[in-house]
């Protein structure tokens, strides 16, 4: 099952067949889904719930029952709880960066390096998360250095604390797309990052989607596809993650409770611009693979979807719900 948020005043719904069944006209007892959140919260009932109601549902000519995807609008499928994401975790990626600026390390170096030291991340709390189809706004700080980071993550099912990692199967409720939009410094070696982690949290530094993946879910199995203005810069599995998604709830769950709707973000692979750029003789970075206004990136997996968006100038205005900048296509891959 893919679960999708939609239309004008942000409903939650269930897609199928370039189709999204309204889950606000679930019937049970007066009651029905009110968001995207209260989907996750009615945990295994809920998701029998909504696997009778699309049964009940297929074939209905009933009004808004069933909205085609050409007529609406796909948002962010962010249960609007909190967003943690993993840092460092692709041996490639990090090794590459490090390589490419002088400091040759091989992937086996960092991924030793990495074990031995607790799971590396930060956690979110940019508002608004975007969606598909949405209008990334450049900062002004990022100085012709924005980048992206592909990733896979997971949703949380229920509220716990102190998780075994091998209990995870009992506490993800499904898995989605990332893009992790981030500024960086012409510094190497990086500096520590700001206590603020600011070149991570701005207006629309992360985007989520295009769907939440349900049922027969494969952790090993997420393969993670990133193209700039169609060319390919990304190609990497979460199998390939340094820390596992089991191992870094377990991490983050330590005397700490976590909640159904929360996110956790497993990190990117190698081939964004940080990783792929090599300094000119006189130490400058080229710009050439970082993203400017116009830009379109595609982040997709053969079974979550397409997440599409594209860059332009940072707005004067403040950003919020509803966001007006979203194109009137939607990119789903069945």
């Amino acid at each position: 099952m893919k679960f999708v948020v939609f239309g004008d005043d942000y409903r939650p719904g269930l897609l199928e067949d370039e189709a999204v069944l309204d889950l606000t006209r679930t019937p049970r007892a007066g009651r029905s889904f009110s968001s995207l959140l209260s989907v996750i919260e009615a945990g295994a009932e809920g998701l029998d719930r909504v696997r009778a109601f699309v049964e009940k549902s297929r074939g209905s000519d009933e009004p808004g029952l069933w909205t085609d995807l050409t007529h609406t609008r796909l948002h962010a499928p962010f249960p609007g709880q909190r967003f943690a994401m993993a840092g460092s975790n692709n041996a490639d990626h990090v090794a590459s960066a490090f390589t490419n600026m002088g400091t040759p390390r091989t992937p086996a170096e960092i991924h030793a390096a990495a074990r031995a030291r607790p799971v590396n991340g930060f956690w979110s709390v940019a508002r608004p998360v975007m969606g598909p189809g949405a209008h990334i706004e450049i900062p002004d700080r990022a100085h012709g250095y924005f980048d992206y980071e592909g990733e896979p993550a997971i949703v949380l099912a229920k509220q716990d604390k102190d998780i075994r990692s091998e209990d995870i199967d009992q506490h993800v409720w499904g898995v989605t797309l990332v893009i992790d939009w981030s500024i960086r410094e012409p510094v190497w070696p990086p500096r520590p990052q700001y206590p603020w982690v600011v070149e991570k949290n701005f207006d629309c530094s992360k985007s989520i989607g295009p769907c939440i993946v349900v049922d027969e879910i494969d952790l090993d199995d997420l393969h993670v596809e990133t193209t700039v203005n169609s060319q390919l810069r990304q190609r990497f599995s979460a199998d390939d993650m340094i820390h596992s998604f089991p191992e870094i709830l377990e991490y983050l769950s330590r005397d700490f409770t976590v909640f159904p709707g929360d996110v956790i973000s497993g990190g990117t692979g190698c081939g964004t611009a940080i990783d792929q750029t090599v300094p000119d003789s006189d130490g400058k970075w080229p710009h050439d693979l970082f993203l400017s206004p116009g830009d379109e990136i595609v982040v997709s997996s053969p079974n979550i979807g397409v997440l599409a968006n594209s860059v332009v100038p940072k707005s004067r205005r403040p950003t919020g719900y509803p966001h007006p900048d979203f194109s009137t296509k939607n990119q789903v891959l069945q």
